[in-house]
Order: C-alpha cells, then sequence, then structure tokens
C-alpha cells in the first residue's frame, strides 16, 4: 500500500488515535427494551419515558381500540420486528410509514433530526400514536378500520423541534449553524429512548485485528439489548476533505443476540437495512452497507446508552 493510499482513507476523526480514548459506557441490561410489539411494554416504555399515571391508562385504552395494524405501528413505529423483502440490488430492505408517508428527513439538513426522532418515537409510544394517527392518548379513533393519513407533516414538526434543541448553544453560548445539520455533542445531549440518556463516542475504525472496536461492538450490544443507537458516517480525504467528517446520521435499531446482523434505518430514504454485523465498518468495500449508511463509507461517531436519565454516571452505574 502506497502513502497516496494511505492519506486517502484517512478521516478527520482518526486524529482522535492522538488523544486518550474515552471509557465505553455499560451496556443496557438485558431484557428491560426488547422490544415484543405488545401493549404491556409499550406501557412500560411510557412510563419509563415520563409519563404519569393518568396519561398511561388513557394510551392503555387507546391501543386497545385501535386495529391490529396501526397499533402494530404505534408499539413498533420502526418496524423492529418486521418481515424484510429483497430488493435493492439483493440487499433486505424495507420502507418504514409513519401516518401514511414515508418516514424521511425533510431536507439534507435534517438527518439527525430524523433519527433523533423516530429514536424517541421508537421509545415513547405516546409520541409514536401521534405521529401514527395524529391522536393523543384517550382520543377515540372511531369505529372501523381508516387509513392514516398526516404522517410527513407531524414528523417535519418533530424534526425541526429536535433540530432546535441539537443545535441551541451547541458552540459554547453560540447556536451550530443549521446548514451543517446536527452536532454529535447537541445530538447526545438530545437524544432519548425511554428513559435512557446518550453519550457521544468517536468511532475509529476498525482495531489492528481487524475486529470492530469497542464503540461499534458497544452500539451492536446495546441494539441486540433494544436500545437503538444513533450513528454518524461520513467519508474520507479520497473523497474530499469536506467529507472526511461527520455528514450524515443512521440509527443502529436491532441486532440480534449474537451480533451477527442488525437493522439500519436510514433517513434520507425513509428505508431499514437489515445487514451482516461483520461489514458495518465495510462501506467503502460492500456496497449494501454503504447504502444503509446513506451513501458514505464510514461510520465515525456513535451516540452510546450511558444509562438512565436522572442516574448517576460513571462506568460502574447509571442502569439502576
Amino acid at each position: 500500500m502506497n502513502l497516496g493510499a494511505v492519506l486517502g482513507s484517512l478521516r478527520a476523526t482518526d486524529v482522535a488515535r492522538l488523544a486518550p480514548r474515552r471509557a465505553v459506557p455499560p451496556g443496557p441490561p438485558e431484557g428491560r427494551y426488547l422490544p415484543d410489539g405488545g401493549i404491556d411494554r409499550s406501557l412500560d416504555l411510557a412510563r419509563r419515558a415520563g409519563h404519569p399515571a393518568d396519561l398511561v391508562r388513557a394510551l392503555a385504552s387507546t391501543l386497545s381500540v385501535l386495529d391490529p395494524r396501526t397499533r402494530r405501528a404505534v408499539v413498533d413505529p420502526i418496524g423492529r420486528l418486521g418481515v424484510h423483502s429483497r430488493s435493492d440490488g439483493g440487499a433486505l430492505v424495507r420502507p418504514v410509514e409513519l401516518g401514511g408517508d414515508r418516514a424521511q428527513q425533510t431536507d439534507a439538513t435534517t438527518c439527525g433530526s430524523a433519527v433523533l426522532g423516530l429514536l424517541a418515537a421508537v421509545g415513547d409510544p405516546v409520541l409514536a400514536l401521534w405521529l401514527a394517527t395524529g391522536l393523543r392518548p384517550g382520543d377515540a379513533p372511531g369505529s372501523g378500520r381508516r387509513p392514516w393519513t398526516g404522517g410527513a407533516a407531524r414528523f417535519g414538526e418533530l424534526q425541526r423541534a429536535v433540530k432546535r434543541r441539537t443545535n441551541r448553544a451547541a458552540l459554547g453560548p453560540l447556536p451550530w449553524p443549521a446548514a451543517l445539520g446536527t452536532p454529535p455533542w447537541g445530538a447526545a445531549r438530545t437524544a432519548r429512548y425511554a428513559d435512557v440518556r446518550y453519550g457521544e463516542r468517536v468511532v475509529r475504525g476498525r482495531s489492528g485485528s481487524g475486529d470492530p472496536e469497542p464503540e461499534v461492538r458497544a452500539a451492536l450490544v446495546a441494539a441486540a439489548r433494544g436500545v437503538p443507537v444513533p450513528l454518524f458516517t461520513g467519508g474520507d480525504l479520497a473523497l474530499g476533505i469536506e467529507t472526511a467528517v461527520p455528514r450524515h446520521v443512521v440509527l443502529l435499531a436491532l441486532a440480534d443476540a449474537q451480533l451477527r446482523r442488525c437493522q439500519v434505518y436510514e433517513p434520507s430514504t425513509g428505508t431499514v437495512h437489515d445487514l451482516e454485523t461483520g461489514a458495518l465498518l465495510d462501506g467503502r468495500h460492500t456496497p449494501e452497507v454503504r447504502r444503509a449508511l446513506g451513501g458514505w463509507p464510514h461510520v465515525c461517531w456513535a451516540l452510546l446508552p450511558s444509562g438512565r436519565a436522572g442516574e448517576a454516571t460513571g462506568p460502574a452505574g447509571g442502569w439502576t
């Protein structure tokens, strides 16, 4: 390999190797967050998201009278328990819909907002109910099966609200420029899944042994335990210096218990991609991975679950 090839694959985040690596936070407990498609698990998520008991009871009432398809859209809005179909050149890909519309980012700068909004909805059935139907807990959906519409408008409204929150005071007292999307530290400050909080970590690529970096393994373990993980993706110097930084955001939605396969939500197309986990860091050479990463070859930053909101931080705690 010549020097040009080495420099061409260099990312700005590789400079992080010169600084001490920050400890990877402990993973979420097993069993607490895994989706099962049931109402009881959804009500538990609503409680964990901080909703009061009377609202949770109202949610139970509304969920009980929804038709099965709509109920699934609320309790499993990203379709983590769904069946994939083969498309997109042989890859396993399926669309994600909210209220009759594809769950896509509203413009080129809201990939992070779309990911964080959907992350919140997956962990909060009150929000998912509104996105899917426009209903609030306690609302009567009406009799019979009906098509729900307006999902794109509601998802767009959520993205705008999320973007304001992530970009506020992201440069000290100053806001992050809207044209530059979402900064990882602002995303980590805003990200929520039920009662889970997040911390940002740079992903440095594969280790010398060829194994995934600790940050990627931690992301896969969290996803396998039911807690989705936002991933920032980008290019390298071979694609231009402006690409060698985080340029897009996707959501690692689920992984199997053996960490062999994973599901990745890609917001520009509003699709979920089923991938081999071993190829997740090989977007440069694996077209289906690159498509799942929004057209970019590298995972360069991750928002890792770091404990429950309100719990003490630290390597030994945060999940009591």
